[in-house]
């Protein structure tokens, strides 16, 4: 049975093991755990089995808004709602001791969920008679690296974006979906148009920005842009919403962005289907170092850190600008 943290009742939850819901309130703290930022890593890393759009204000203090709230995260074991991440950052909500055991006995690194698993999970929150149920969806995911954007930088990637057959703006309606985030966990809304999202990717306040990146009108990639240190940030279109068969599609669009900017990229990863998605590229492409254990489709690293792969040793690369390209075999 799948284990629940984060279920209160200010916000909806459903009871776990007693007949109500705890209360959010007993579980707000003064200070987090030494080890709170990492904590936070864990819970951002889930996969997400059940997405919903739009926002709810923070039921503590009605200020910050929640982006995606009652969308569901996990790691195969625990089931934790996307709101959790904020009440921890913002209030240092107590987590369960044993959720809080589980996450440092992973050495707070989310493992691979298998399809089967996320299905399990799913069908045992969502009954077969839910009518808004839909099943959770591969975690496909394209990361690439560039130095900190400025306005004019940010708009340039937009630009290549739209050339390659994406739009940040939805076509229609020309609105923009998703929210600015600091460095403190205060969220707000990503309004306006095209040049709203240019100015705040290039706007040093925010620590990361999420939006929805429109192929057609009706297919949607979540884009991230997030400050992975001070002069760099990472780039990453989730593939998920996308079908399947339209998949290659939407990875060939984003090749043909990347390629507008291969002489200052950093690194990058390709993973159609998600089975990298716990590994820390940051630190493997642009941090400290350190092995990768499971492979993506493609990663490409910045030629002078190859030597530092010992798992690369067996592997022909290909050169791109100033990366070497591997791809699995």
């Amino acid at each position: 049975m799948i284990k629940r943290a984060g279920s209160y009742w200010e916000t909806g939850g459903q009871a776990t093991t007693a007949d109500d819901a705890p209360s959010l309130r007993n579980a707000v703290q003064d200070s987090g755990p030494w080890d709170e930022d990492r904590i936070l890593g864990y819970l951002e890393s889930g996969l997400e089995i059940y997405s919903t759009m739009g926002a709810e204000r923070d039921v503590l203090t009605g200020e910050e808004w929640i982006v995606g709230s009652g969308s569901l995260m996990t790691d195969g074991t625990w089931l934790w709602p996307v709101d959790l991440t904020h009440y921890v950052r913002r209030h240092h909500a107590a987590l369960p001791q044993e959720f809080l055991d589980h996450i440092r006995a992973n050495d707070y690194t989310v493992p691979v969920v298998p399809d089967e698993q996320a299905r399990r999970v799913f069908q045992e929150e969502f009954p077969d008679n839910a009518p808004d149920a839909t099943p959770p969806k591969a975690a496909g995911f394209f990361t690439w690296y560039v130095p900190k954007l400025d306005s004019a930088r940010a708009h340039q990637l937009l630009m290549h974006l739209e050339t390659a057959g994406l739009s940040a703006a939805h076509p229609l309606t020309n609105a923009l979906f998703g929210f600015c985030e600091t460095p403190a966990g205060n969220r707000e809304p990503l309004m306006g148009d095209g040049s709203a999202l240019a100015a705040a990717l290039g706007d040093g306040r925010y620590s990361e920005i999420e939006f929805t990146c429109w192929k057609g009108y009706d297919q949607s990639l979540t884009g991230t842009v997030r400050r992975t240190d001070e002069t760099t940030q990472s780039i990453t279109l989730r593939l998920a919403d996308v079908p399947v068969p339209d998949r290659e599609e939407a990875v060939s669009a984003l090749v043909r962005t990347l390629d507008q900017d291969a002489a200052v990229c950093r690194g990058f990863v390709i993973d159609r289907a998600g089975v990298s998605a716990s590994q820390d590229w940051d630190r493997v492409l642009v941090g400290g170092g350190g092995r990768f254990t499971v492979w993506p489709d493609t990663v490409g690293i910045l030629r002078d850190r190859v030597g530092n792969h010992p798992e690369l040793a067996d592997s022909e690369p290909t050169a791109y600008g100033p990366l070497d390209v591997f791809h699995r075999v």
